[in-house]
């Protein structure tokens, strides 16, 4: 965990408001936060609740760590003295506690967050801007999950909107604290796509679906746009470092490698913008016309295939089918089919290609150019 000056301010001040004006006797506690959070607030003399003492209870007592015992605790709350608050150390506090929980008032979890949340978020527009407080606000909807599939914890949350406005980063570069792959700040690609391809690359790379894929299958599968030799091998090498750890660690270790960060990496998205395109042969690897084209041959090998024109098609509607097929780079072309066909052989075609008839056949066309 990375303490900034913003953690303890913005808790501070959300305890302030759950609280209330502090009266003569009044003890609350609060243990929804984890041991290190507990003993970070403890220790850092910028958190402080106005008219409350701040009290750590933990095994031992450290009056220069503000930190009691469990035995103290109880004594504070039967001395009726100044308002306080006890932070629990969950795992160090022991049972001595039980009169606590059972006489004072507990400060619960989403009472706290509710508040230092919009704290956070707040902070965000004042030091950052309002674009990056959106951005932050679609990542955590994004890491949450569509009705909530995915388990982020309000702290998490939290750290994360005081992470983005401490260090006035792009949010897109501590995506990884919520479980999302980070990505570069890009003025190419819009906002929900940045996020979409960070919830993919998770989700191929590092989900469970896929734990039994090999590194360079799980990379084949989000179709790169040329990626260079070294991202190829750092991203397989990562990969393998992150089946040993649990998801977040794992992420985690992106933080110092740009390289492999959203935008860094591209994928072959939706475009308009053909890089190359790969005829299908009419002929197969034996040099026979494939039935698809709607080809026929016509004459020797060295002679162009043939479209045969039926000249009842008019009446019985049984016209003839050319199909050119292709492949394209990348796949997700928007509006261009993988195919086309000429279901009609019509006017405005023929200047394309050669006709000619033969005694006793069907009229035919040989594909040559006009």
């Amino acid at each position: 965990m990375i303490w900034t000056e913003l953690h303890p301010k913005i808790l501070g001040g959300a305890f302030e408001k759950v609280l209330g004006r502090a009266e003569a006797g009044s003890v609350s506690f609060v243990r929804c936060l984890t041991p290190d959070v507990v003993e970070a607030l403890a220790r850092d003399t910028d958190f402080g609740v106005s008219g409350w003492q701040i009290w750590r209870v933990a095994d031992a007592g450290d009056q220069r760590q503000r930190t009691i015992t469990a035995d103290r605790a109880v004594e504070i709350r039967d001395s009726k003295g100044d308002a306080a608050l006890l932070l629990v150390d969950t795992a160090r506090a022991g049972a001595g506690m039980d009169g606590i929980y059972s006489a004072a008032r507990e400060v619960d979890e989403a009472s706290l967050f509710t508040e230092a949340l919009r704290i956070a978020g707040r902070e965000v527009t004042t030091r950052v801007s309002h674009d990056t407080r959106d951005f932050a606000d679609h990542a955590l909807k994004k890491a949450r999950g569509y009705g909530r599939r995915y388990s982020i914890s309000l702290w998490t949350e939290f750290d994360f909107l005081v992470r983005v406005a401490a260090e006035k980063r792009h949010p897109g570069e501590l995506l990884y604290l919520l479980g999302l792959w980070p990505v570069q700040e890009s003025d190419e690609s819009e906002q929900g796509d940045g996020l979409e391809v960070s919830r993919m690359f998770v989700d191929r790379l590092l989900g469970a679906a896929v734990s039994g894929l090999t590194p360079a299958h799980r990379i084949e599968s989000l179709k790169l746009l040329n990626p260079s030799e070294q991202q190829i091998g750092d991203l397989e090498q990562f990969l393998r470092s992150a089946g040993t750890k649990p998801l977040l660690p794992a992420l985690a270790d992106l933080a110092d490698k740009k390289h492999l960060w959203g935008n860094a990496l591209r994928i072959e998205g939706a475009t308009q913008s053909i890089q190359s395109i790969e005829l299908s042969s009419w002929r197969t690897n034996a040099g026979k016309i494939v039935r698809w084209s709607g080809l026929v041959e016509e004459g020797g090998s060295n002679e162009p295939p043939a479209l045969i024109l039926k000249p009842d098609a008019e009446k019985t509607g049984d016209y003839s089918k050319l199909e050119v097929k292709w492949k394209a780079r990348p796949d997700n072309l928007e509006s261009l089919p993988g195919e086309v066909t000429l279901e009609r052989w019509k006017k405005e075609s023929r200047s394309t290609f050669t006709h000619r008839r033969r005694p006793n056949q069907p009229r035919t066309a040989l594909l040559r150019p006009s």
